[in-house]
């Protein structure tokens, strides 16, 4: 069950489990979190099973109908159960009104480290094999990392050009810097 978390829950996870699932440079501050989600701008999310919390997920709707899922996560005692395609399902049941649901996964060929590198591609192959395709012409660079962008589409063709402006314009609003140049790259061809 997927269920919406408040501000207390959110911390809560952001302390336990947001900082050492993500690195520093892909996740932002708790502030800076706290702000995005009391202004709407994303919502957090909690899948339980059984009655046991199993995992989280951070969801920012788009202005053009899209949802992007920010974040997600299953907490480290549960992985390797299933729980992470359980929750993929849950989402894509939630939010079936949707356009389709935009992610973004760390580039492989970004990285030095082998060892990063397999696990950015097996993280590829789980969602690929939850019928995530890889858009061909569009990468973000944010920060200092090259994530790729997979899409599950809902029922609609998959247009890229709008897909791209939906990311940059959910980055241009919770960013506090408004050059989109310095926030957002959209890498084409």
């Amino acid at each position: 069950m997927l269920k919406k978390a408040d501000l207390k829950k959110f911390k809560e996870i952001y302390r336990k489990h947001i900082v050492k699932d993500f690195p520093r440079g892909e996740r932002s501050s708790l502030n800076n979190f706290k702000k995005r989600v009391t202004n709407k701008n994303e919502d957090v999310f909690i899948f339980s099973e059984d009655g046991k919390e199993k995992a989280y997920t951070i969801i920012a709707n788009t202005d053009n109908n899209y949802i992007l899922i920010s974040f997600l996560a299953v907490f480290e005692k549960y992985r390797g159960e299933g729980i992470g395609t359980k929750l993929l399902e849950e989402i894509k049941e939630k939010f079936k009104y949707k356009k389709g649901i935009i992610l973004e996964v760390e580039s492989p060929e970004d990285t030095t480290s082998e060892k990063d590198r397999i696990i950015r591609e097996k993280r590829i192959k789980f969602y690929e094999k939850s019928n995530y395709q890889m858009l061909k012409n569009t990468k973000i660079f944010f920060g200092k990392s090259l994530f790729n962008i997979m899409f599950l589409n809902n029922k609609h063709d998959i247009d890229e050009e709008e897909i791209s402006k939906s990311l940059n314009d959910f980055y241009v609003k919770i960013s506090k810097r408004y050059d989109k140049t310095l926030i957002f790259r959209v890498i084409e061809g």
